[in-house]
């Protein structure tokens, strides 16, 4: 299973970035899984059957913590009360608005644009985060031969299609290492050039060590009775 070891990746590189940088906050550790039987019930809440790895996912984990721009990836109650179906939905029908009437604006095919991305009513949401300005929702009417569902992923009014979870995993990873080695190589920018300064400070001191003279300079005698 590819995904659960990018699961697993996607920790481990949000437990360095913390390491790095403690005011961004340690990774919450993700809930036990949820029952055969609660995800049956998701699946006929929604009248789906879930995709493969999202159903394995939540049987191992019910759900996981601020995945992505701090979006949530939601657990079988959120999902089979619809907690945040209509929030979800509502956001996507917005952007997805927003995208035809600018696209029409650019090149006058209103209508074919309509016609291409349409009304999003039927998507669900899966995942989304406190500010409703991340969203990820499967799209039932594109499942590929092997049961995953193709994701629409919309974060700072920018629309993303994926091919599935799985494809969704990989680009939070790769989002990650890139912001890990972006922060590493800030990090040694930043050591250079303190590591230079010392180096000189170091250097100007010896040469003060060498100037000073090595045997003390020759006392006057002193006068004494003896010696009038």
């Amino acid at each position: 299973m590819e995904w659960l070891e990018s699961m697993h990746r996607i920790r481990a590189l949000k437990l360095e970035l913390a390491r790095m940088d403690p005011r961004r906050g340690m990774p919450i550790a993700p809930p036990a899984g949820a029952s055969e039987e609660a995800i049956a019930g998701v699946e006929r809440r929604l009248g789906m059957a879930l995709p493969p790895s999202y159903r394995e996912l939540l049987s191992r984990h019910d759900g996981w913590p601020q995945l992505f721009a701090g979006a949530n990836l939601l657990g079988v109650r959120a999902l089979a009360r619809g907690s945040y179906m209509d929030v979800g939905r509502m956001v996507l029908e917005h952007c997805e608005g927003e995208e035809v009437r600018g696209a029409g604006e650019r090149d006058g095919a209103s209508a074919t644009v309509r016609g291409r991305y349409g009304a999003r009513s039927a998507l669900v949401p899966f995942g989304i985060d406190a500010a409703a300005e991340t969203v990820f929702a499967w799209d039932p009417e594109a499942r590929t031969p092997d049961g995953e569902l193709e994701i629409i992923l919309w974060t700072n009014d920018v629309g993303l299609r994926l091919s599935g979870f799985p494809e969704l995993l990989d680009m939070v990873k790769d989002m990650l290492a890139a912001e890990l080695d972006d922060r590493r190589r800030r990090a040694v920018a930043q050591i250079e050039p303190a590591a230079l300064a010392r180096g000189a400070v170091a250097s100007r001191s010896r040469v003060r060590a060498v100037a000073v003279p090595l045997t003390p300079a020759p006392r006057p005698l002193l006068r004494s009775a003896l010696t009038g």
